[in-house]
């Protein structure tokens, strides 16, 4: 028994004992589809619109009619200042306007009163001065009614005068009164815009004071809402309006706006996205990530990216060559227990096109649904036995 040990040991074994063993690789297959060019952003969110808001009038602060963090609309209260100095303002400049409204309705009548005394002393002069040059009246009585005529027409003019200045007056007391009741509506402080309250810096009861520096809060519009983010100023000419865009939370939105200019500093451009923002989870001064899409390539060649490799010559990958490529080849155990089966590894030399994701477009050099490796790759030289794990063996490698 040892001497047939020996003599078995001994025994040539040929190019099977150098033969190295299969390498245990993963397969993907080669496919067929549309794919999205993109390029990945970072960006923060904006309000399209941002509205602090600050008190018009002084006052004390009697009613909040909003909830912090409350969905208002243009124009709805948002704080209720006392409104009785105002008020009295008002109805002091209503009594003002009517006084005014009364003294020039008495200078108007003034007026009218004057001028038909002067056109009947106009008239009375005319009248003694044709007699007094014919001898009829003396020359001093007819030079009298003319200079009473001149009197009084020169007071006209001076009633026309009061007339103009009580019309003054009556504009200006009107313009007081528009004012006063323009500081009475503005006790009520209303929303300017469509957004979200944020929060109040004050309380019912407080003092507040016109056109103060730091605003009662601010109102930001959440929908739609915008993202703004760089690109590189080699992207610029495949820019437009209404590109996608997508953020990694799963929200959706298109270019709305693209500056005119680059950023020296940078060599990007700034861009903004406009998004619906229906769940309002986009909110003003966050950061967020996404992807720009730039082109939309219909049926072209696609690989997993974990399958390229780079040689001296450029890109390339392993190729699976044999019948179990093809699906053919021995099934389950079999098929993980033997690498000399014809299922061998071939490399590959590619031209490739845009990269997103865990996909890349293959321009030439692939043809779909050929198989390429895409794990244990790197233990490969060209012409390399391979075997597949357990469960891609057992689906025939498709």
């Amino acid at each position: 028994m040892v001497l047939l040990l020996l003599t078995r040991g001994c025994w040539p074994q040929g190019d099977e004992s150098k033969r190295k063993p299969a390498v245990l690789v993963s397969l993907a297959p080669v496919s067929l589809g549309d794919f999205d060019e993109t390029f990945p952003i970072t960006g923060e969110v904006k309000s399209l619109a941002s509205a602090a808001i600050r008190s018009q009038v002084s006052g004390v602060v009697q009613r909040v009619y909003f909830r912090e963090g409350q969905e208002v609309e243009a124009g709805q209260p948002l704080i209720g200042i006392d409104p009785s100095p105002w008020q009295a303002a008002l109805n002091q400049a209503i009594a003002n306007r009517n006084k005014a409204i009364a003294k020039e309705r008495v200078a108007r009548a003034e007026v009218q009163r004057s001028r038909s005394e002067a056109r009947l002393a106009r008239q009375r002069a005319n009248r003694y001065g044709s007699l007094g040059t014919q001898g009829a009246v003396s020359v001093d009585l007819a030079e009298q009614f003319r200079s009473q005529a001149l009197s009084l027409e020169a007071t006209v003019n001076s009633r026309e005068s009061e007339v103009e200045s009580t019309r003054a007056d009556l504009a200006a007391a009107r313009a007081a009164e528009s004012n006063a009741r323009l500081n009475l509506e503005r006790t009520t402080i209303r929303s300017p815009i469509r957004g979200r309250t944020g929060q109040l810096r004050l309380t019912t009861g407080n003092l507040v004071r016109e056109a103060e520096d730091r605003p009662l809060l601010v109102v930001n519009q959440f929908r739609p809402i915008t993202v703004q983010f760089a690109v590189p100023q080699r992207l610029i000419p495949r820019l437009e309006l209404g590109l996608k865009v997508k953020l990694a939370a799963g929200d959706w939105g298109q270019v709305s706006s693209i500056d005119n200019a680059v950023d020296p500093s940078t060599g990007t451009t700034a861009v903004k996205a406009t998004f619906a923002n229906r769940s309002q989870n986009l909110v003003p001064g966050a950061y967020v990530k996404g992807s720009l899409q730039l082109e939309r390539l219909l049926q072209v060649v696609l690989i997993p990216q974990t399958a390229i490799q780079t040689g001296q010559k450029g890109p390339f990958v392993y190729v699976a060559q044999g019948t179990k490529a093809n699906g053919n080849g021995p099934k389950g155990n079999e098929a993980q227990g033997k690498g000399a089966q014809g299922l061998v590894a071939m490399p590959r030399q590619l031209q490739l096109g845009p990269a997103s994701g865990d996909q890349v477009v293959v321009s030439a050099g692939l043809r779909p649904g050929e198989m390429v490796v895409v794990k244990g790759q790197f233990a490969l030289s060209p012409g390399a036995a391979i075997r597949l794990p357990k469960q891609q063996a057992g689906n025939g490698s498709k």
